[in-house]
């Protein structure tokens, strides 16, 4: 690989992605149900419907969209993911049929997006599609630059006899960018999966939110209604289309 793109992701991950130990879907599942209003939801980057498959199950109508056939292919495998309609296509810029009341994103997936310019089109294209009083929610960890020292590092997850899992990083404080790469190391050889994000802070993501034409409504540290403070390494952030 030598450039990342949106549809990059897919291909590398979509045998590991739900080997890794991601937070059970379950309490954001309840606060996206809570707040999807009465008409359609749409997850942007819905992947392989870690949060998708179980909130169609609670009943709300949803649709996806994702860069990857591959990812999304492991969600058709999935009870109730081969029900769910999802368009192939940017979440950077994208043209749907129908407007909803609740279109959210989730997990860093926005980070995948490599400029602000493509970020701030994502919540162009959100706003777009949205109903009157529609949400925008976007999950995002809180950069923590204390992490990287000399704009790099590495980190070992899991060592046992036939395999170990490294993490490696670097990171550019100018242009707000991490490449990651997650390495297996097996006998039979070495697999290599990356990630390569462009974080951003709360108060860029709120500007480029006003910049869409969306009003902020609240933000939370975590999905189970914690407050969001000074300590928090998540941040769920609630935009609304006013009409």
């Amino acid at each position: 690989m030598t450039e990342w793109t949106p549809g990059t992701y897919g291909p590398r991950w979509k045998n590991v992605y739900d080997r890794i130990d991601w937070p059970a879907p379950d309490a954001a599942v309840a606060f996206l149900a809570e707040r999807r209003g009465s008409g359609r939801a749409l997850e942007l980057a819905v992947g392989t419907g870690r949060v998708a498959v179980p909130l169609a199950a609670q009943g709300v109508e949803l649709d996806g969209l994702d860069a990857s056939p591959e990812i999304v292919e492991v969600m058709r495998t999935k009870p109730g993911g081969e029900a769910i309609d999802v368009t192939i296509g940017d979440i950077a810029d994208f043209r749907l049929d129908r407007d909803y009341s609740l279109i959210f994103l989730l997990l860093n997936s926005l980070y995948a997006l490599q400029t602000q310019q493509e970020q701030i089109s994502c919540f162009e294209s959100a706003a777009r599609h949205l109903e009157p009083g529609g949400l925008f929610v976007v999950e995002t960890f809180v950069p923590d630059p204390t992490r990287f020292r000399f704009q790099g590092r590495a980190h070992v997850y899991d060592v046992d006899l036939d395999h170990v899992r490294i993490e490696a990083d670097t990171f550019d404080r100018a242009t707000q960018h991490i490449k990651e790469n997650h390495i297996e190391i097996r006998e039979d050889g070495i697999r290599l999966y990356p990630a390569f994000l462009r974080y951003t802070w709360p108060s860029e993501l709120d500007l480029m939110a006003r910049i869409a034409g969306l009003s902020f409504v609240e933000r939370w540290g975590d999905w189970a209604d914690v407050p969001f403070d000074a300590a928090s390494e998540n941040s769920i952030s609630v935009y609304r289309k006013e009409g």
